[in-house]
């Protein structure tokens, strides 16, 4: 017991030994148990014997508690970046500790330690060497279904669904013999069909869902040769059907690389066991075969594996990058696949591996581990360690040489694609469902459209209908049988022995089965099967087709179409969706004094908005307002002057065409003088090589800013578009400095283009050429990896040389060749010229002697660099931490320090410089947000307050023409106030716990007591059509509300710009300040106040940021916020976050109970798109993730214009009558069945023969209502265009509604009696049979249903607006299929309805009381249908007048003078018709 006590004390003595770093005081759960050998090395004149001998002592009880109790041998020491990994302490002592072995935490959950080349350590194994930890593999899969689940689980996920479970019961219940029905076929036909349809239609789906999923699990990727992966276990296990098939295990002996007998582990006690196998080849491998990357499967990849990334692959995994083709470790990847963002972005390789050149480095020179934290989906976020290790001098352990903090700007992610860099090697960290993008990739949540919302309310209401028949029936059923009992006379003729109450109980389930059609059986997959059609029709329009971009219209949620035609508030985004995201540098204001506003760029939009609201209270024309319906339908033609509406656009008269060319010839001769006074400026002060001198190129020229920056400015210098001044000292260092600052304070990569547009690649002394692009053979270094076309053979599954495995690998490499040789000129310029500019496809420029082209993470950021170049502050490289610049045409090269990375939260970006002769300083330079750059400035700096006021006026004035802002500043440090800067930020970039507040922290800190320069205007120019359609909206009734970032000024003027504000509106503001509530309530009260009093003049309401959240905080402002917007015709809410967007679609969404649509085109948009009813990504300047995310993806914002007034408004009708007719035809064909229930004393016996009642649904009725819902337009697309009221009809939910349901529900029930009592008076008491034969109940009831299938079919017809050739042919269709199907099937004796044929069509009376039948049940119908069209009409109807008529004057003039196709004729005629004298009263 003494012994065991030393050793627990002797535990707790080495936990509390200051050696071992991170090591706390007691005993918890947050490290390994182990005891570590632990050498001393004195380094200083404070060690003595004792500490040594304690050492010693501690030693040996630890050996002895090892042989006591097993414990495992080591742990960790390094320190964990995750929070969810442990806690590191910040003890340090001046003894420096070597051990032979390496202390390691414990880690939790989906935490995870990565072992690159080093053993895994005991406590990680299992009893059979194998490691415990499994990662996931891989292998992505987006399918739903495999081919053994297939079956199960699709019927299951059908049988989900009451409708079927409903027809599936009432199938079985046919079966059951007890009811009579003999055709056990025909009773499972309906839901079988039904069942077969709606499979094949998921098994097609899912296919293609696999045929994704075999592409980018089969892309090729390379992993390194001779790399035995110790985070995977030795021995492969074998699969069940390997083991069935009675294959053995491998033994160590029989693998392709083993475990060399000197391999050692991270502790000296690891020697006692084996340890598994690290990277070391055996002699097996061929020496050309060593450290080089071999191809290998995307799915085969494995957390812990080298890989190797080349110019344009993908990254087939979430990989920490080690080092690149870069000499500084710099890799360039385009993210678009993730965030959406075609611009490159940087990505850092780790320092101390930087020299990795080769895959035999990889095997023999690296060794560490990476410990990381749970996976999860933030793109933006990353925090991990990676600890670098080297061996003992004796070699038989490991001691820890660094801890290096690594963040997402060291992690290439799957899905990235290198690009600008020949090679990168990285190290594989997160797999298949584990990696960022595969869980940023859920399924856009769940949207059901608001007619399918009510649709299941109609079916609830049939269920309710038939149950109240079923038990009429069955009570009915019980008096009947209670009154034969009773009668003694019964007895005679009946052998029902059964009670009256069990007699009701079985005549409920007979009628069950009589009355089942009344619920739609194929209602359901019709929908499906119209709604496809709907989606490839939206898909095929070609005026939603972009050519530029070769972006059509693209359908992703079917089931939303009819919500297109409903869309009561439209919320967009602005910049990027109503504007074009390409942005252009119009003006700057520098030391208080503003330059570009010389009228050399034309007039912007924001400008002319401004312009329109400055008119707004002059005074105007009065304009009458006449009838309603004559204000909407003002059109150009007249009676006697009918023009074609495909050919009627905004006319312009002679005299202000003539007025707009004239002030375009001023102009443009202002433009041509401020040029050539700017191009004789630059050429004063500097030849350009970089420059551009393509006026029609640049979007700012003003000579002032280069007479500014003479070294010596004279007075009678004079131009002839400015006044010119001496320019004061510090107005050329602030010029200098701001454009110093925007040439060097970004991230953008610089491309060098030749004549033709292709890069040309530069090429370094260290640097060699190599192959083409597409196998990654770009000029290389001379050490560089090694690639070789063979299969790496170390996968322990996959990648054994089988048939499959070499079978992928050649599809994929026929793949690739294909696309090579579809490529075949396809050079590196080529490749990128698709991803610079896109909006400039001519690109060169031939007014520049050497052009650079910026790529930047942002095209604010590019306008910026770019601007600065052609003012002759040239960024030209970036070779790691050298910045090269051309300043007006002499070359310095700046040392970075420091970038302090803009993001979402810090609204700015810093980089810390060391600049060369003849500044010899350190300095920082920052530009951001115009409110956060004023927080930091130095407000006791004299010069600040000379030129903070003036900025701001100009501040003011740039967001007035709508031009978007940023504030510039900086500041000189000292090199000993940088060091000490420089130490806290690297402290705080290896903190263990809340790292990225630290970083911010300090970061802050260095952003404190800027001098300010100045601030620039971009301009991000308006999209083509934004006016128009947003126009358009507002007129068919549709509330446009604009969610964006901006200021308050800028987005009012583009509001302006856009058509979403007029002249005649009143503006109302909500500003963030305290009084907010106050302010809402008087604008509440003073609107309702106008409305009372009947002014009929609309509102808008601008609402800032700030002003929402102090709104959103109690749903009671909330409630009242959206009441004041539902009174606004248009709201725009400014300085608002993406949760905000997303806040205020929902307030409205739920509030108002109504159809929301959200347009956006960036990553921001996407909370808001998934929270609308509809959302629809612009697939733009920001990338995909926007349409990723979205229900329909379009190219222009203009084309909601198409996709809401044509094609929403066309499916909404479809969908509505589709839905209405289903329900019509299945009551009209149920409810002769009840009126048969009256003279068979309610028996529950079947009315019509089965055939009829089986097939009705499925192949009688079912074309002319699909056709109906898939085809038909109530007004053609001119006219629907042209006339944006039409739309109205859905906003206002008219055309499905419960009162037209119960409409139909009564119409089909008259329809019901019609066609009943007409044969049944027919047949009652008469015989009407040509050849005498007696008339039988089943003839009368087969007369019956073919008036219903008649009549069923036409009312398709008769309710259709646009007929077609589809209609014509499936309605004739349908009914020679149902009369045929009388005829032949009755030719067969064994069925009940044997020579009903030739009972039904042998006599005239038959026909004779179908014609009048069906006439009589459809006058009142078309009575009604009259009366409202003609009498009565709505704004549809009423264009469709318009439109008939315009035809028919179009067709008369053509009669006239065939010579005038297009209807260009005056007809005085036409006035004199009755029919022109009331439209012209009407309009």
């Amino acid at each position: 017991m003494s012994s065991v006590a030393a050793s627990i004390k002797a535990r707790w003595a080495l936990k509390r030994k200051d050696t071992l770093t991170g090591v706390p005081a007691r005993r918890d759960e947050n490290y390994e148990e182990i005891i570590m050998t632990t050498r001393t090395r004195t380094s200083g004149r404070n060690n003595n014997n004792s500490n040594n001998n304690n050492n010693n002592n501690e030693n040996t009880e630890h050996q002895r508690q090892q042989q006591t109790d097993g414990a495992s041998s080591y742990t960790t020491g390094s320190t964990s970046s995750s929070s969810s990994i442990l806690r590191q302490s910040s003890d340090k002592k001046r003894t420096k500790t070597a051990t032979s072995g390496v202390q390691l935490r414990r880690i939790y959950g989906a935490a995870r330690r990565v072992f690159v080349n080093l053993p895994l350590p005991k406590y990680e194994l299992d009893k059979h060497g194998n490691p415990k930890r499994h990662y996931v593999t891989n292998k992505v899969r987006t399918s739903k279904y495999t081919l053994w689940s297939f079956l199960p689980k699709n019927l299951f996920e059908q049988f989900r669904r009451a409708a079927n479970m409903y027809f599936l019961g009432m199938a079985i219940l046919q079966l059951i013999p007890y009811f009579g029905v003999d055709s056990p076929a025909l009773t499972l036909l309906p839901i079988c069909a039904v069942v077969a349809i709606t499979a094949i239609k998921d098994g097609f789906e899912d296919y293609q869902r696999h045929k994704v999923d075999a592409r980018y699990n089969g892309s090729i990727s390379h992993t390194l040769i001779g790399y035995k992966n110790p985070n995977y276990p030795f021995h492969v296990p074998l699969t069940f059907w390997q083991r069935l098939r009675g294959k053995k295990q491998m033994t160590p002996s029989q693998q392709p690389y083993q475990q060399p007998p000197s391999s050692t582990s991270l502790s000296s006690s690891s020697q006692q066991q084996p340890s598994p196998p690290i990277a070391t080849p055996t002699e097996s491998l061929p020496d050309d075969k060593r450290g080089v990357f071999g191809r290998s499967l995307s799915m085969d990849v494995r957390v812990g594996d080298f890989i190797l990334l080349r110019n344009g692959e993908s990254c087939p995994a979430d990989a920490v990058l080690l080092s690149s083709s870069d000499a500084s470790g710099v890799c360039f990847v385009e993210t678009k696949d993730l965030d959406g963002e075609t611009n490159l972005k940087p990505r850092h390789g780790i320092p101390d591996l930087h020299h990795i050149q080769s895959g035999a480095e990889c095997l023999d020179d690296v060794h560490f581990y990476i410990e990381a934290g749970t996976p999860t989906p933030d793109l933006y976020m990353f925090e991990g360690t990676l600890v670098l290790l080297d061996k003992d001098q004796d070699g038989n352990g490991w001691s820890e040489r660094k801890k290096v903090p690594i963040g997402i700007d060291n992690l290439v992610l799957r899905g990235h694609v290198v690009r600008n860099t020949h090679w990168a090697i990285a190290i594989v960290l997160y797999t298949g469902t584990e990696s960022k993008i595969i869980q940023n990739s859920s399924e856009t949540p769940s949207k059901r459209s608001r007619i399918e919302k009510q649709m299941n309310e109609e079916v609830i209401i049939a269920f309710v209908v038939l149950f109240i028949l079923c038990l009429i029936c069955a009570i009915l059923a019980g008096f009947m049988k209670a009154a034969d009992d009773a009668d003694a006379g019964t007895s005679l003729y009946s052998r029902e022995t059964n009670s009256p109450a069990f007699w009701g109980f079985t005549n409920f389930w007979s009628s069950l089965i009589t009355f089942q059609n009344i619920i739609p059986i194929s209602l359901y997959v019709s929908i499906e099967f119209v709604k496809t059609f709907q989606a490839y029709f939206i898909w095929s329009d070609l005026d939603m087709y972009d050519e530029a971009s070769d972006t059509a219209c693209v359908p992703k949620s079917w089931n939303l179409s009819d919500d297109l035609g409903q869309v009561e508030y439209l919320f967009s985004d602005k910049t990027g969706t109503l504007t074009r995201n390409i942005m252009e540098f119009r003006e700057c204001s520098i030391g208080g004094k503003r330059y570009g506003n010389n009228g050399f760029s034309p007039e912007s939009e924001g400008a002319r908005g401004a312009r329109i609201r400055k008119e707004k209270n002059q005074p105007a024309a009065t304009v009458e307002e006449g009838d309603q319906h004559a204000g909407l339908l003002t059109t150009a033609a007249t009676d006697d002057n009918i023009v074609p509406v495909e050919k009627i656009d905004t006319i312009i008269n002679e005299e202000e065409e003539e007025e707009e060319a004239d002030e375009n010839r001023s102009f443009q001769q202002r433009r041509t003088a401020i040029f050539d006074d700017y191009k004789r400026a630059l050429y004063s002060l500097f030849t350009p090589c970089y420059s551009s001198l393509d006026p029609n190129r640049l979007p700012f020229a003003d000579p002032r800013v280069f007479w500014d920056l003479q070294p010596k400015a004279s007075p009678t210098q004079t131009s002839t578009t400015s006044e010119m001044t001496a320019a004061a000292p510090t107005t050329q260092d602030r010029i200098q400095e701001f454009f110093m600052l925007l040439s060097l304070c970004h991230t953008v990569v610089v491309d060098k283009i030749d004549k033709e547009g292709k890069v040309i690649m530069e090429v370094d002394n260290e640097e060699i050429a190599g192959g083409d692009d597409e196998e990654g053979g770009l000029e290389q270094q001379s050490q560089q990896p090694q690639v070789t076309d063979e299969n790496n053979p170390l996968y322990p599954g996959e990648a054994k040389k089988s048939r499959g495995f070499r079978k992928k690998l050649k599809k994929n490499l026929r793949r690739r060749k294909k696309d090579k040789l579809r490529r075949k000129s396809s050079t590196r310029g080529e490749e990128f010229e698709s991803i610079i500019n896109v909006e400039r496809p001519d690109i060169v420029d031939t007014t520049v002697e050497t052009q650079l082209v910026y790529k930047a993470e942002s095209p604010d950021e590019a306008a910026l660099v770019s601007a600065a170049r052609d003012l002759g502050f040239s960024f030209l490289s970036r070779q790691g931490k050298r910045l090269t610049v051309d300043l007006l045409g002499t070359e310095y090269e700046f040392q970075l320090l420091n970038t302090l990375d803009f993001n979402s939260t810090r609204k700015r970006m810093s980089v810390i410089l060391q600049r060369p002769y003849p500044w010899n300083d350190i300095v920082l330079y920052c530009k951001g947000a115009d409110n956060v750059i004023l927080e930091r400035l130095d407000h006791t700096d004299p010069s600040n307050k000379e030129v903070l006021q003036q900025t701001q006026n100009d501040i003011d004035a740039f967001s007035n023409d709508g031009l978007r802002t940023l504030m510039l500043a900086w500041k000189s440090l000292t090199p000993e106030k940088y060091e000490l800067w420089e130490a806290e930020y690297e402290a705080a970039s290896t903190a263990a716990e809340n790292r990225a507040e630290k970083i911010d922290a300090v970061q802050d800190s260095m952003e404190q007591n800027l001098t300010l320069l100045g601030a620039t205007g971009i301009e991000d120019k308006l999209q083509e059509g934004v006016p128009q359609c947003i126009e358009d909206l507002r007129r068919a009734g549709i509330k446009v509300w604009v969610l964006t970032g901006d200021k308050l000024e800028t987005a009012i003027n583009i509001g302006y710009a856009s058509n979403l504000l007029d002249g005649n509106m009143n503006l109302w503001t909500l500003r963030g300040h305290d009084q907010v509530e106050r302010d809402m309530d008087d604008t509440m009260a003073q609107v309702s106040a106008a409305l009372a009093k009947g002014d009929t003049t609309e509102n808008a309401l601008i609402i800032e940021g700030a002003a929402l959240t102090r709104l959103f905080e109690t749903d009671d402002l909330k409630n009242r916020l959206l009441e004041l917007s539902l009174l606004c015709k248009s709201v725009l809410c400014c300085r608002v976050s993406p949760l905000q967007k997303a806040l205020v679609v929902e307030m409205v969404k739920e509030g108002k109970g109504a159809v929301t649509l959200a347009v956006g085109d960036g990553a921001n948009d996407v909370s808001m798109i998934q929270a609308a009813n509809i959302g629809v990504g612009i697939a733009g300047q920001e990338g995909v993730q926007a349409s990723m995310a979205s229900d329909y993806a379009i190219a222009q914002f203009r084309f909601l214009h198409k996709l809401l007034l044509v094609q929403g408004h066309w499916n909404y009708h479809r969908i509505s009558e589709m839905i209405l007719n289903f329900f019509y035809k299945n009551v009209l064909w149920v409810f002769p069945s009840l009126w048969y229930q009256i003279y068979s004393r309610f028996s529950g016996n079947i009315f019509y023969d089965y055939s009829f009642l089986q097939l009705y649904n499925v192949i009688f009725t079912v074309a002319p209502v699909v056709i109906l819902g898939c085809t038909d337009e109530t007004i053609t697309a001119p006219y629907l265009r042209k006339y944006p009221q039409v739309y109205e009809v859905g906003t206002d939910h008219r055309l499905y509604t419960r009162l037209r349901y119960w409409l139909y529900f009564g119409d089909a029930v008259w329809q019901s009696l019609v066609l009943f009592y007409a044969f049944y008076f027919a047949y009652d008491g008469s015989d009407p049979n040509p050849d005498g034969r007696p008339n039988s109940m089943l003839q009368f009831s087969s007369a019956v249903a073919l008036a219903a299938v008649l009549v069923a079919n036409l009312m398709p017809g008769f309710n259709t607006y646009y007929w077609t050739w589809f209609q014509f042919f499936f309605v004739i269709a349908e009914l020679l299929i149902t009369f045929l199907w009388v005829l032949i099937y009755g030719l067969f004796q064994s069925v009940n309805i044997y020579g009903m044929g030739y009972m039904l069509y042998g006599g005239w009376s038959f026909w004779l009381i179908l014609l009048l039948s069906t006439i009589v049940s459809f006058l009142p119908r078309y009575v009604i249908v009259f009366a409202k069209q003609w009498w009565y009409a709505d704004v549809m109807h009423t264009v469709r007048h318009v439109e008939k008529f315009d035809k028919k004057q179009r067709k008369k003039n053509r009669k006239k003078d065939p010579v005038l196709k297009d209807g260009h004729h005056h007809s005085s005629s036409s006035s004199n018709s009755p029919f022109s004298k009331w439209f012209q009263a009407f309009r």
